[in-house]
């Protein structure tokens, strides 16, 4: 791939992106930029390393056939995208969304195995997604639905080939009727075929916050060093699910005071700070944050914006573009989501002074305690919450101070940081193994 080169203002090189680029081609450039100054073809040549880590090892695309619960037939589109292995088996979310993209799948395992490696999980990267809107079907649809794309997966997934975990639209009710489903079709048990599952069914303690939780704990290792103290700062958190839900709790543990929130419906502002029990409590009841009692309604775009000093994008890729990014008001931000601000707008915050914690590291918590939960279900044997919180906070603490440190060494951003990180030990693993 060849793209145009130009430099910000900090001096960086920038491989220039186009409107019409798909997300995973966006994707693909930003790691051409970061592996442009760690030179992987004169450190290891004739390896071709820098193909090899940019083309997924194998696409699984189905087509799966619904029931409905009135006898008619609706068709959805299927995707499993097995990015990368090189340091250990596929891991990576399963999203039900009616928007389903290809391209999109892609760029998403690309980032997984980049995660894995930065946090030091012996895993690659993997995401698989169906087009379906999944809120609008029954209960009994839903099972039927999940259950049929676990038959469909039975020969590419499993505890040592690639494992799945909930993403969008999808927890532990999903993992358990796929777990089940390969049960019945094994004839035994292997309960680390899938992650996030429910904890009377091997699941491990606190994977369900795991991913909040531990935006908010590399959140904090970056306000310390920015001088910000979390206590008594204002946060705004853009999508109001499960990450969202729990970087809120875990923000207001802290002493922070959560002034705007939104879902993918509405949103609201207050800047005298929300109960986040009680917003909680509205939404997971409700299902909606419309209808809140308190707080001023705006529109759900307008939290990006909102004065604050902590901003927890958490919804889905491209939230913060260079359209909104030179309106964004907060001084420091941790990707709840993956992919929420695009390569341009990263550039306008990095020149503006805006520290971001990347995705790769930021929301990394989900797939730390996976490991853990798979670690546990090989053994049979399970943690307290109190041993895994510990656990993820040091895996956590441990990472961000390696990406910090390699980020001040090169003069580069936190993002870069963590790329460089990732990229040379996946780099380290595909030579190790060879070619073949």
């Amino acid at each position: 791939m060849t793209a145009a080169v130009s430099k910000n203002s900090a001096g960086q090189e920038t491989l220039a992106t186009d409107a019409s680029d798909s997300v995973f081609e966006r994707a693909k450039k930003l790691f051409l930029q970061y592996a442009q100054p760690l030179k992987l073809n004169e450190r290891y040549p004739g390896r071709m390393l820098v193909e090899r880590l940019t083309i997924p090892d194998k696409i699984v695309q189905l087509r799966l056939s619904l029931q409905k619960d009135d006898g008619t037939v609706q068709v959805c589109n299927g995707y499993r995208v097995q990015f990368n292995d090189d340091r250990g088996p596929y891991k990576g979310g399963l999203r039900f969304h009616p928007q389903v993209d290809l391209e999109e799948v892609k760029a998403l395992a690309f980032w997984m195995y980049l995660k894995t490696a930065v946090v030091d999980v012996p895993f690659g990267g993997a995401k698989g997604r169906i087009g379906v809107d999944y809120k609008s079907l029954s209960f009994a649809e839903r099972e039927r639905l999940t259950k049929r794309f676990a038959v469909m997966l039975r020969d590419v997934v499993g505890h040592e080939k690639d494992i799945p975990a909930p993403d969008v639209n999808t927890g532990q009710q999903e993992m358990a009727w796929m777990l089940d489903t390969w049960r019945m079709t094994s004839g035994g048990y292997q309960r680390g075929s899938v992650t996030g599952k429910p904890l009377g069914m091997g699941g491990s303690q606190g994977r369900v916050e795991a991913t909040g939780v531990g935006t908010i704990i590399t959140l904090a290792e970056a306000a310390t060093d920015i001088g910000l103290d979390l206590a008594g700062a204002t946060a705004a958190i853009q999508g109001f699910g499960n990450v969202g839900q729990y970087a809120a709790l875990e923000l207001a543990r802290r002493g922070s005071r959560i002034v705007a929130v939104s879902d993918s419906r509405s949103g609201l502002v207050d800047p005298d700070g929300f109960d986040v029990d009680d917003l909680v409590r509205h939404k997971v009841e409700t299902g909606a944050l419309a209808g809140y009692r308190h707080g001023q309604v705006v529109e759900p775009a307008e939290v990006l914006t909102v004065e604050c000093d902590v901003l927890i994008p958490a919804a889905l890729e491209d939230a913060i573009t260079v359209k909104n990014a030179p309106s964004i008001r907060a001084r420091i931000i941790s990707e709840g989501a993956n992919g929420p601000i695009t390569a341009e707008a990263d550039a306008v915050l990095f020149d503006r002074g805006v520290c971001i914690v990347p995705d790769v590291l930021a929301n990394a918590g989900g797939v730390i305690v996976s490991y853990f939960e798979w670690v546990q279900n090989r053994e049979e044997y399970y943690w307290p919450i109190e041993e895994v919180r510990e656990k993820l906070q040091r895996k956590l603490v441990t990472a961000y101070r390696l990406v910090a440190q390699r980020a001040s060494q090169d003069g580069t951003s936190l993002r870069q940081g963590a790329y460089s990180v990732a990229i040379e030990l996946v780099s380290e693993a595909a030579v190790a193994r060879g070619v073949q």
